[in-house]
């Protein structure tokens, strides 16, 4: 199997924005693990505790500290009622076999993300074929599955955003 390739990345965005432009997920996003609500990193404790999440555990199953829910189920919750607000981390798989997030690694705001991503990182989205992973807090950082010229692409695109300041 080839080693799969993640590029990091930072738009002016946010989870519920990018969410919000998607009516059906690709493949790749069937499935969504929510690791961060609100810079809470232990959903077991607030799906449990609030009533606004009730839709939610009720389709989810937790997964270490964090939900894993189908992501149309996810994009309909969040339509409905907003749960996205920003300090929020959520990844997307073509599966539902999905292990635990190593609990040292974090990729919300207002940390900038490196280049050379943590080997740990690196082999969990490797071995779960994670294809996304968005962190929120001051704009939207990203490390998403990329090969080719869309790696190329995306690097020309963000390096041209930094020198302008707009896309």
């Amino acid at each position: 199997m080839p080693k799969q390739t993640y590029t990091t990345g930072w738009i002016d965005s946010s989870i519920h924005t990018f969410l919000a432009d998607i009516r059906v997920p690709p493949p790749s996003m069937t499935y969504a693990l929510i690791t961060c609500l609100d810079s809470c990193f232990d959903l077991p404790l607030i799906v449990n505790k609030s009533p606004a999440f009730s839709d939610i555990q009720s389709h989810g199953r937790i997964i270490g500290k964090g939900l894993v829910i189908t992501t149309r189920k996810l994009l309909a919750v969040e339509q409905k009622q907003r749960i996205f607000y920003g300090f929020d981390e959520v990844w997307f798989f073509p599966h539902f076999n999905i292990q635990p997030k190593p609990p040292q690694i974090c990729i919300t705001g207002p940390m900038d993300l490196p280049e050379e991503l943590p080997h740990k990182l690196v082999r969990w989205m490797e071995d779960s074929q994670c294809s996304l992973g968005l962190g929120d807090g001051t704009g939207l950082n990203f490390v998403v599955k990329l090969t080719g010229i869309a790696k190329h692409l995306l690097r020309h695109w963000s390096a041209s955003v930094d020198n302008s300041g707009t896309a």
